[in-house]
């Protein structure tokens, strides 16, 4: 929390600042010689407001975005969970100093590929159509959650075990979308306003919720005590197939942009990816509420333990669980970003920006970044250096590069978690992004 407070009062005085302004410059730099649109956030996302057309009439960009991050596990941890799965005891050491009363794991891919079109009796009316692969993957858990995944029940004998408020939460779906934007001038100061909507195809879902549970240990081993309350939902058992419709929803973006002249002061606002997914094809619920009592078997490991305990019966893990299976269609609302910041240009060069982001129906917490670029344009290039507190993870730091490639062609890569990747065992986020724009 101090961290974050510093930050803010730091974009803060920057975008304050009294630098007198270059009076000729917009958010949009052009010249015989190079042409720059500066990037207003941290993040690889498709962004309609900062692709320019310049002087011609269409626009394609291809953009890929990926972010692993959590408030205890390392990048390396991260990098082998979801890789090789090989964990250490030093990571999960780690993992254990840093857990806080709600700790938060999350994973978020997007890739995607636009068009901009200018109308022809119209320049500043301009079609927009688009495809988005989006998958989020988001969890919380309490530490002794944690602790009974990676260390098991042993040095919690005469103890209880709190389990409550976990959750899991899995989308992956693709996106057609099309919309219009539409470009203000007023002589002075610009504005662009816009809207997509379209189609969701649903690839797979699942949605896992425990508002109570609790799991007591005997002092000697011998017993278990659960109490517990849970719900699975879940679009179904088979694999994600990109040629079929497991579910089927709506999702619309709503962007905004502001640029003051006087001030050299951009502002960006978007919101995407407002709708929700119905999955269809074969939804399986699962859900229990009830106690159970484990006894007449020295348990020291939970889930080492669990094999044992049903040997020779005929009954499943579920029944003993109370568990009741049974389809029911069920919907997700769709992880929708907010993503706002504030550009000031300070010379002609070099601009500094504070944002901030929020991932609705996840347990992402709210973002602030900034952000201070230096155009270069000499070589056709600018570079930006960024850092961040909050979201799934904690601080972390990155570096965005942006080159134009001939005049028609611009090319975006970067990274809001460079610390991770350069000391994986000592920070908590991972993450690259790549735009290209081409234009004809």
């Amino acid at each position: 929390m101090q961290l974050t407070k510093i930050l803010i009062c730091f974009a803060l005085a920057i975008v304050c600042t009294t630098a007198q302004a270059n009076p000729d410059s917009t958010a949009t730099k052009s010249s015989a010689e190079y042409t720059y649109t500066a990037p207003t956030t941290i993040f690889g996302i498709y962004d309609p407001l900062n692709v320019s057309l310049r002087d011609n009439r269409f626009a394609f960009t291809a953009y890929g975005d990926l972010f692993l991050a959590s408030n205890c596990f390392s990048a390396s941890f991260l990098q082998n969970f979801f890789g090789s799965g090989f964990i250490t005891e030093e990571m999960k050491d780690f993992a254990s100093e840093k857990l806080s009363a709600e700790n938060t794991l999350g994973v978020d891919l997007s890739a995607g590929l636009w068009m901009q079109m200018a109308m022809k009796n119209n320049a500043d009316n301009i079609f927009i159509a688009g495809i988005d692969y989006n998958f989020e993957e988001s969890s919380q858990f309490t530490p002794d959650l944690f602790h009974l995944a990676f260390y098991g029940n042993y040095d919690l004998q005469g103890e209880t075990a709190i389990l409550s408020g976990s959750k899991f939460s899995l989308t992956n779906v693709i996106e057609y979308k099309v919309g219009m934007m539409k470009l203000f001038n007023n002589g002075y100061n610009t504005y662009k306003l816009g809207i997509t909507g379209g189609l969701v195809q649903g690839l797979s879902g699942l949605d896992i919720k425990a508002p109570t549970g609790t799991m007591y240990t005997a002092p000697d081993g011998r017993y278990i005590d659960f109490d517990y309350d849970f719900s699975i939902k879940t679009s179904g058992k088979n694999a994600p197939n990109l040629a079929s419709f497991v579910g089927a929803g709506f999702s619309v973006d709503l962007f905004g942009q502001a640029y003051f002249k006087g001030p050299e002061i951009t502002i960006n606002a978007m919101v995407n990816d407002i709708g929700a997914v119905f999955w269809n094809n074969d939804p399986l619920k699962i859900s229990a509420d009830s106690t159970l009592h484990f006894e007449g078997i020295e348990i020291n490991n939970l889930f080492g333990a669990v094999d044992t305990t049903i040997a020779g019966s005929s009954d499943s893990l579920l029944e003993i669980l109370g568990v009741v299976e049974e389809e029911n269609v069920f919907s997700q609302a769709l992880p929708s970003r907010i993503n706002i910041s504030a550009s000031k240009y300070i010379t002609a060069d070099i601009y500094f920006t504070i944002g901030a982001q929020y991932i609705l129906n996840t347990p992402y917490k709210p973002l602030i970044f900034v952000q201070a670029a230096k155009a270069i344009p000499s070589l056709k290039m600018s570079i930006a250096a960024n850092a961040h507190a909050g979201g799934y993870g904690v601080f972390n730091a990155g570096l965005d590069i942006s080159k134009d490639l001939g005049s028609l062609a611009t090319i975006r890569v970067g990274s809001n978690s460079l610390l991770g990747i350069v000391a994986p065992d000592t920070f908590r986020g991972l993450g690259a992004y790549g735009t290209l724009t081409v234009r004809l």
